[in-house]
């Protein structure tokens, strides 16, 4: 397997993650975050933080759908994760209950640890530093 292969599957992950992020912190807003902020407040978690996940996987899914700061924001999904599995998630069972909270876990420590370079920006913002640099 060449590099270029797993870069496109780095690449499939990286927009899955993102898109998955995208649309739970959409689902947050769409219908006023005040129902987020009701339950975090019913797990004993102050309110104002369902505003910062929310904007955090709107924000930072369309960040990693573009390739912008993936391991950023993938470091931050892994703290979004554990957060779930540590409170809305405890006590679930791994069937019908946990299991995409881990494979988004899982895919995010992923591209903590690879990044993920093709049809990225920070790949293009990269090259174009390299050329001005070369150019100098």
């Amino acid at each position: 397997m060449n590099s270029r292969s797993v870069e496109i599957g780095l690449f499939f992950l990286r927009i899955m993650i993102g898109l998955i992020f995208v649309l739970h912190g959409w689902s947050k807003f769409e219908g006023g975050i005040s129902g987020a902020v009701g339950f975090f407040e019913s797990m004993g978690i102050p309110g104002f933080l369902a505003s910062v996940v929310a904007i955090i996987e709107l924000a930072g899914g369309a960040a990693m759908i573009l390739g912008l700061g993936t391991r950023v924001f993938a470091a931050l999904f892994i703290v979004l994760m554990a957060g779930v599995l540590f409170t809305a998630k405890v006590g679930q069972p791994f069937i019908g209950g946990t299991e995409f909270d881990y494979l988004t876990l899982a895919g995010s420590l992923t591209l903590l640890f690879t990044g993920s370079r093709f049809l990225a920006v920070d790949q293009l913002i990269a090259r174009q530093g390299k050329v001005q640099n070369a150019s100098s």
